[in-house]
């Protein structure tokens, strides 16, 4: 695009298409305000190229002023119908009618275009542009490598402006490969849903002939599901239904005393156990021994004065130092207290206690 553009076109009308009515298009005319070049994230295709400039256009009052894309702007001149349309709307919303100066004004800037001179600082802004509206480099590996070498000229000069664009063209290019990478992941997970969803469709639609087998039949799949009907084996009682009969009221009363009866069996019969020595709590010990443990409050007969003559808790200890001085002394070597061997007649603690079934 021109340098020139976004100064120029100011205060030049334009012939914008709004949409269609009858089958026909519908344009209108207004007047350019500005050229909106803010958000360059916002990018559409202009005949072979990308911008992400837009027109703020005005029909009648400024207040009117509505942003347009240059692609709606058509290249054909305005019908006359057109132009009694947008007088009439001036005229209706008090706008500005533009004066007779400021179309000779207009007119003399739009031809000097055709002698503009461009310079290296001109030409080098407009490459700048183009690259910046390009939606991707054709190669980024490519692009950063001659961005990093730009960027040691510009260390070197010390230019500032230069690091700082040349850094934030790094930061936009890191990001436009990341955007590539999980664009590349989502089409494949996209993919490969696909295909598990036709997978999972064709054998449905083939097992779906199998279900009418019996066991014993061939491609009968034991583990396939099964069509069921549910069925109710209980039905609440509703009201005004049927009142119980006189059999029933008398079964309901015999099983009342059958039940009174037999607690107190049971309460006899644990009463008798009970004068007869027998254990008649049978309840768990699940109180954490709160309850269970004041019960045993009665001392136990235990002496250990005859573990004494062996050591009392050091006699293991004692009986191996005794047995290894005296092999010691009869061999003439020291023998080590761990050999550092595994002994198949060598117990380990788990597995003494496991034997004693303490585990």
């Amino acid at each position: 695009m021109e340098p020139f553009f976004e100064e120029l076109i100011v205060g030049c009308f334009v012939r914008v298409g709004i949409g269609m009515k009858d089958g026909r298009s519908v344009y209108r005319l207004c007047v350019v305000q500005n050229v909106d070049a803010s958000d360059p994230n916002k990018k559409y295709q202009l005949e072979n190229r990308t911008t992400y400039k837009f027109l703020n256009c005005v029909w009648g009052h400024e207040n009117s002023a509505a942003r347009w894309q240059m692609a709606r702007v058509s290249d054909s001149s305005p019908t006359l119908e057109e132009f009694n349309e947008w007088r009439r709307e001036v005229d209706r919303t008090g706008g500005r009618m533009p004066r007779r100066i400021d179309v000779v004004e207009k007119w003399d800037a739009i031809e000097k275009t055709n002698s503009f001179v461009y310079s290296a600082e001109t030409v080098k802004q407009m490459l700048q542009e183009k690259k910046s509206v390009s939606a991707r480099p054709l190669n980024i590996a490519a692009e950063k490598e001659k961005l990093r070498r730009e960027l040691e000229y510009a260390v070197d000069r010390e230019d500032e402006a230069e690091i700082e664009r040349i850094q934030t063209r790094l930061r936009e290019l890191q990001a436009v490969r990341q955007g590539q990478e999980q664009d590349k992941k989502a089409l494949k997970l996209a993919e490969m849903n696909k295909k598990n969803r036709a997978e999972n469709y064709r054998i449905s639609s083939v097992k779906a002939s199998d279900r009418g087998l019996n066991p014993g039949d061939a491609g009968y799949d034991p583990f396939s599901r099964r069509w069921t009907r549910s069925k109710n084996y209980y039905s609440a009682k509703q009201e005004g239904g049927p009142t119980k009969t006189d059999a029933e009221e008398t079964a309901q009363a015999v099983g009342k005393d059958t039940n009174k009866e037999g607690k107190a069996m049971a309460n006899s019969a644990q009463v008798a156990a009970g004068g007869a020595g027998k254990l008649i709590d049978t309840r768990a010990p699940v109180d954490q021994g709160t309850e269970s443990n004041s019960l045993h409050n009665f001392d136990l007969r235990i002496s250990l004065t005859r573990l004494e003559g062996f050591g009392g808790a050091y006699g293991a200890t004692m009986a191996f130092l005794d047995r290894k001085q005296k092999i010691e002394a009869k061999i003439g070597c020291r023998v080590p207290e761990n050999d550092g061997r595994n002994h198949p007649l060598t117990l380990s603690v788990g597995d003494y206690k496991r034997r004693r079934g303490l585990l």
